[in-house]
């Protein structure tokens, strides 16, 4: 099985390179980092990363496309393609719901901010920068003209397109290498829905894309260990209460009624008291969590979805968590 990691942007960048490092080692596909507007950088981590690999893949998963030109995008990871030679993927999205308006971006109501649109223009510019041909782009959000890259990319470097939306998740098949699905956590179910919507895109190209999925992972031996590695993640509990929808969990029988004494806890604002009202069968459900084994068949739930490229991100034991990932690693 192909597999990935991904990490939230917490590490130490050096702590980032010896990881990645690492992972090659043990075999993963690809090694991806999320970007965020008040942690470190992303172009600086897979910099890094770059200088301490040889062979695995390396992606942004994502940056957003309000924060960075699609000009500013396409020469630096032209760039990071040199540094890394070839080995470098380009994960762009939308951005960050709860971020972006901190820096006074507007991304809802999408009638208006129509995030569709810009993701398209984004590509289009993007890929025209690579072409190396004179750009002259006139778009509803972006605008360049009589602009030639310096230099030639010297590969060719995929675009993934990270989505929650149905019809940008079918458009991003028609024009994009992959497709992130999840930003890291959503049922099996959930993620057959959003396949659904790739394959509608990958209908009218003509062929498959990469169907990439990030996915909350916890590993020990002792399994109660590892849920509560994921209970004690802010991250989680935040997602639970504020951006899981309730359709993908209703057919694991994890009703409104179970989560409703933890959103009440989290509206309250006590988030240690929303943290131990976590169901169990919502950790179960949503992460990939438990020991190797149990790791390896819920990697196979995934997979007969449709997900192709399952990206784990590792928390709590994340050594033992990486070691026991790797057994599964393979063609």
């Amino acid at each position: 099985m192909k597999l990935a990691l991904g990490f939230n942007p917490v590490l130490g960048i050096r702590e980032s390179a010896k990881i990645a490092s690492r992972a090659e080692k043990l075999g993963f596909d690809s090694v991806w980092m999320h970007e965020s507007l008040f942690q470190r950088d992303v172009v600086t981590y897979l910099s890094a990363m770059a200088s301490a690999t040889h062979r695995i893949r390396l992606g942004s998963g994502v940056i957003n496309t309000f924060t960075r030109h699609p000009v500013t995008a396409a020469t630096t990871f032209a760039t990071l393609s040199e540094l890394s030679e070839g080995r470098v993927n380009l994960g762009l999205g939308v951005g960050s719901f709860p971020t972006i308006p901190l820096i006074g971006e507007q991304i809802f109501p999408v009638k208006k901010t129509r995030p569709l649109r810009r993701v398209k223009e984004y590509v289009d510019v993007v890929k025209m920068v690579w072409e190396g041909d004179r750009v002259e782009f006139d778009g509803e959000f972006f605008h360049v003209h009589n602009l030639t890259m310096g230099f030639k990319a010297e590969a060719d470097i995929p675009i993934y397109i990270a989505s929650l939306s149905p019809q940008t998740q079918a458009f991003a098949a028609t024009v994009a290498d992959g497709v992130i699905l999840s930003p890291a956590l959503n049922t099996a179910w959930g993620t057959r829905r959003m396949v659904e919507n790739v394959e509608r895109g990958e209908a009218k190209r003509g062929r498959q894309v990469e169907r990439a999925s990030y996915m909350l992972t916890s590993l020990d031996p002792d399994p109660e260990k590892a849920a509560g590695a994921v209970r004690d993640y802010y991250f989680f509990v935040y997602q639970l209460s504020e951006v899981v929808k309730a359709e993908v969990l209703a057919p694991y029988g994890v009703t409104d009624e179970s989560l409703r004494p933890m959103k009440e806890a989290w509206k309250r604002g006590d988030v240690p008291e929303a943290k131990r009202l976590i169901p169990d069968r919502a950790i179960e459900v949503l992460t990939v969590s438990g020991t190797g084994d149990h790791a390896a068949e819920r990697l196979k739930e995934y997979a007969r979805e449709g997900v192709t490229l399952p990206i784990a991100m590792p928390i709590g034991n994340v050594e033992y968590t990486m070691e026991q990932l790797s057994r599964v690693v393979g063609p």
